[in-house]
């Protein structure tokens, strides 16, 4: 064996960089990402009304991402005009799977307990015997720096510099925490016991900043709901606006006969309808999926692609607009 090793050796020289050359593009990562095309979820799969029969008209879109992709993938891929290929973000080259996982727990969390509030709040201007009670509590962690080992994804913030949560508006106390320098005081679950810990946090340089959702508790409603959705793998906040939607037309009983309704957008406590990623690959899926109406914000309305779509566009602002739509349209 060695003699043949010897005598090959510049030919085995030569062979190794080619080999070496196509390991590394259909196997090592790069810095890139990939959105593609995904599937549809009936909102009546994943949050129930006590004594009302939720719609099946409405489901939220979710697609698939994944990073780091190989060279050899994102060649692949680059062909395909439905996927959307990008750098990786700093915050994506920082996270771990179990991070991203439960980023998208939480956010579908906070995404569920907001479209109850919203949507409960709309109809009991028509029904008055529908309520919601609820309260601000802080601030959940969506995105922390790595390096801050004892700060969780999901843990709750109360405290910014000695100042706590009960003595602001969410819009002033999310002002506190985004500053360079801070000292949090945590509430952490865990399991059915509650831990309080200090964390102090200084910003490095070129380091992307931390991400808080907001924590409103929802102390009684009425009728009750449940979220049996939170068990599903799928997270993300893109849903919130036909969750609102779906939990609104079932409350009120509009009849929406059997249109196929899909759509994206987060949906803010403001009524505010925010921006989401992928939604060219949302739209593709809508047509995979023969959706009759689709539900855009209005900011993303210019960036809608060129391509043959066979449904109805709803372009909206607010979820005001976007019941004021239903209303107009099915009653």
């Amino acid at each position: 064996m060695l003699q043949l090793i010897k005598q090959y050796r510049k030919l085995l020289i030569v062979l190794i960089f080619p080999y070496i050359y196509m390991l590394f593009v259909l196997v090592a990562p790069s810095e890139q990402a990939v959105i593609a095309p995904g599937g549809l979820t009936p909102v009546s799969e994943v949050i129930t009304i006590e004594g009302y029969e939720m719609v099946d008209n409405f489901n939220t879109i979710f697609v698939y991402s994944y990073y780091p992709i190989t060279p050899f993938q994102s060649w692949v891929l680059a062909t395909n005009r439905t996927m959307y290929i990008y750098p990786m973000t700093d915050r994506q080259k920082d996270l771990s799977m179990k991070d991203e996982y439960l980023q998208g727990q939480l956010s579908k969390y906070v995404s569920f307990k907001t479209a109850v509030i919203k949507a409960y709040e709309l109809a009991s201007i028509e029904k008055p015997e529908i309520t919601i009670n609820y309260h601000y509590e802080g601030l959940y962690v969506y995105y922390r720096p790595s390096r801050l080992n004892n700060l969780e994804i999901g843990d709750q913030i109360i405290s910014i510099n000695g100042s706590d949560y009960s003595d602001y508006s969410h819009e002033e106390f999310i002002a506190l925490a985004n500053v360079d320098n801070a000292q949090f005081l945590v509430k952490r679950n865990v399991g059915d016991t509650v831990e309080y810990i200090t964390v102090k946090y200084e910003k490095e340089d070129a380091e992307p900043s931390m991400i808080f959702y907001p924590n409103y508790e929802i102390d009684t409603a009425s009728p009750a709901y449940e979220f049996p959705g939170l068990d599903s793998i799928v997270g993300g906040p893109s849903g919130g606006l036909l969750q609102t939607l779906s939990i609104y037309v079932s409350l009120v009983n509009i009849n929406i006969g059997e249109l196929k309704i899909t759509g994206t957008g987060t949906m803010q406590m403001s009524g505010e309808v925010g921006r989401i990623g992928g939604i060219t690959q949302k739209m593709y899926t809508a047509i995979y999926n023969n959706a009759d109406i689709f539900f855009i914000p209005e900011s993303h309305f210019s960036e809608i692609p060129n391509l043959d779509y066979p449904y109805e566009i709803v372009r909206i602002e607010s979820v005001e607009q976007a019941v004021q739509w239903l209303n107009e349209r099915f009653n």
